[in-house]
């Protein structure tokens, strides 16, 4: 069994700090998203939208720390950015409703083409999408890198939400659905490992 970090290294405990902060940023901002919605405030929704990126960080860091990365763990920060992305949106819509076609853009990609392409590391032996270097560095620096990350989430955010403008929320989802788009086409063309693939990774 291969220490390599990144890899699948057997049983995982669901039962970790990591899991319980992913839970706890659910919740939490869960509620301020349903207060914000509830009272129409544009500060507390984007009070919402900051504490999930403040915990989205504790937790990734708690599992990389404690080394409590699992794959469960990845499917639960997956699914948690996609109901904490569009509550926020959704109440967005409600205060800015001119924005409903970039930001439908935009849920469509994130929710949907991306959802998919995220999912994606569970054909191979890998534990999250952080570690898809190990099978594309093209795919992962344009969608898990830092930057990747930025540019799929943070600056379409900065955008829709900095400018109000239709137009440059717009073409920025545009240009991000054609962004995962081509990220899909070149999944599809790379085969699922064959026995002995981890193996043969060159070494850290």
């Amino acid at each position: 069994m291969t220490k390599r970090r990144g890899l699948v290294r057997g049983a995982e405990s669901p039962w970790t700090w990591a899991n319980l902060a992913t839970g706890i940023r659910v919740v939490v901002c869960t509620i301020m998203f349903g207060y914000a919605f509830h009272v129409h405030s544009e500060k507390w929704n984007y009070l919402g939208l900051g504490t999930y990126w403040a915990l989205d960080i504790v937790d990734g860091y708690l599992a990389r720390k404690l080394d409590q990365e699992t794959r469960l763990g990845a499917q639960m920060d997956i699914l948690a950015d996609r109901l904490l992305v569009c509550l926020f949106y959704l109440n967005y819509l409600v205060l800015y409703p001119q924005m409903l076609v970039p930001v439908f853009l935009f849920l469509f990609q994130f929710m949907g083409i991306d959802h998919h392409l995220s999912n994606q590391y569970l054909r191979w032996p890998i534990q999250s999408p952080n570690y898809f270097y190990l099978v594309d560095r093209v795919v992962y620096a344009w969608n898990w890198s830092t930057f990747g990350k930025l540019l799929n989430s943070a600056v379409v955010t900065v955008v829709l939400v900095g400018t109000h403008s239709v137009w440059l929320g717009t073409t920025c989802a545009i240009a991000i659905i054609a962004i995962k788009l081509w990220s899909f086409a070149r999944l599809a063309r790379i085969p699922p490992p064959e026995s002995g693939w981890s193996t043969r990774l060159p070494a850290d």
